[in-house]
């Protein structure tokens, strides 16, 4: 049994003022992450990427920086304040952190995949870096894991790509949150007699959803009082499939009315595809991004305040790279997942601590179980009490404690085995055999 009579350096727990602010402070917006939250993030990434992998995207990957010119071929001029740039020293150039990787992965099938046959069914991972100015504070650098299915114009691969993204974070655990659908092409289409700055305001109201703003910009702007009337009109239709009637009679006569019924396919073909999910349709939905030409959509849930996932179609993107070709596609935010789940993303796994006062035993054990598939570590002790050990094996989040009593040779049954949370100890003594029975699944 362990003595109480001392507690060894190694298992003390960090002090107040070791947890206390950090000496060194991280860049606005950036942020560590702890074993525990590293962990989750890992097990997601595995999770969405195994999800996806089934249907057959395969993973590229990107570099963290590009030249700013390439994203802004992809992206559109970009406002200097929303992106952290730098200049390569070797070529003078103006590179930038990533704030999109679509834009990479048009650049890439430009280039290196020039000549691959059609369908593309790409993969990525990694994080983007976006400087926020609005006053809730957010983290700049987010982990995104997407798909793009790049050759392929028809409806079913925008319903592939969301019915992917669906099953992806379902495989994470997410059961409760809606499908938002939309169409990066309505809007614009009723302004397109307007000029670019112009059209984008009032974009942005209607994002908002602002109808003050809206009509006062749209008035200020000359807006036709038809052209106006119908964007205020679209601020009122969201819902279910009764939204289309409706917009059918707002939009009767406007182009717009083509890309209604783009969307009304694509919802149908959902709605027989029976998702596990509330669909709403919001027709004054409106992506930041405005390389968007074809249906849009969000998946929302609970949590974090911003789409767990989103993609759409954007036809007209891959020509800014000299490739022609119709392309859709999804990214989610693996934070936004994580906060979204919650506590059930903490999923409780089996870790254990070996303690023994010889290293050659302790290492023994480990290895034995380690081949077992149990994680395994140990810890060498001389003489430390039963409290301050658990309090190690706590803070480090091992479940099981396997402990060799001390004060001399054991048998191979010696093993003592306690269960860190409860602090329950076992019947008896137990061979690594039994203790492998006891926790691994069955």
């Amino acid at each position: 049994m362990v003595s109480p009579s001392s507690t060894s350096d190694a298992v003390r727990t960090p002090s107040a003022s070791l947890r206390g602010a950090l000496a060194h402070p991280l860049p606005a917006g950036m942020r560590d992450l702890l074993p525990e939250q590293a962990e989750v993030q890992h097990a997601l990434l595995a999770q969405v990427l195994e999800s996806y992998s089934r249907y057959g995207y395969q993973r590229v990957t990107l570099p963290a920086f590009e030249y700013a010119e390439v994203l802004e071929q992809g992206l559109g001029a970009i406002d200097p304040n929303s992106i952290v740039r730098f200049v390569e020293p070797e070529t003078g150039e103006v590179v930038a952190l990533r704030p999109d990787m679509t834009p990479q992965v048009a650049r890439l099938v430009a280039t290196r995949l020039a000549d691959a046959p059609s369908p593309q069914r790409l993969c990525y991972r990694g994080s983007v870096v976006r400087r926020r100015h609005e006053r809730a504070r957010h983290d700049q650098q987010t982990l995104q894991v997407g798909i793009e299915l790049v050759g392929d114009e028809r409806y079913q691969a925008d319903l592939e790509v969301i019915l992917a993204t669906i099953e992806a974070v379902q495989a994470s655990g997410l059961e409760k949150f809606v499908l938002d659908l939309g169409h990066g092409a309505l809007a614009p289409s009723l302004l397109s007699g307007v000029e670019e700055e112009t059209r984008s305001a009032l974009i942005e109201s209607l994002s908002l959803k602002d109808k003050a703003e809206l009509a006062k910009r749209g008035k200020a702007a000359g807006v036709e009082s038809s052209v106006l009337a119908a964007l205020l009109g679209l601020i009122d239709l969201q819902g279910g499939g009764e939204v289309f009637e409706q917009a059918a009679k707002l939009l009767n006569g406007f182009d717009a009315a083509r890309y209604l019924e783009e969307l009304r396919t694509l919802h149908q073909a959902l709605l027989e595809h029976g998702v596990k999910c509330d669909i709403v349709v919001d027709l004054a939905e409106t992506k930041a991004v405005a390389y968007y030409t074809g249906p849009v959509f969000q998946i929302l849930a609970e949590g974090p305040g911003q789409a767990v996932a989103s993609g759409g179609r954007y036809d007209g993107l891959y020509g800014r790279f000299g490739a022609e070709r119709p392309a859709c596609g999804a990214g989610i935010q693996v934070d936004h997942l994580a906060w979204a789940l919650g506590k059930a993303s903490e999923k409780k796994k089996v870790a254990v601590l070996v303690v023994s006062e010889d290293f050659g035993r302790a290492n023994s054990a480990a290895m034995e179980l380690r081949s077992a598939g149990l994680t395994t570590a140990i810890l060498n002790f001389s003489s430390q009490d039963r409290s301050s050990l658990l309090d190690y094996a706590r803070y480090w989040r091992y479940s099981h404690v396997v402990l060799e009593p001390s004060g001399g040779k054991t048998a191979a049954s010696d093993w003592e085995l306690i269960e860190v949370s409860s602090e329950e100890e076992g019947k008896g003594r137990f061979s690594l055999d039994e203790v492998q029975q006891r926790l691994l699944p069955v």
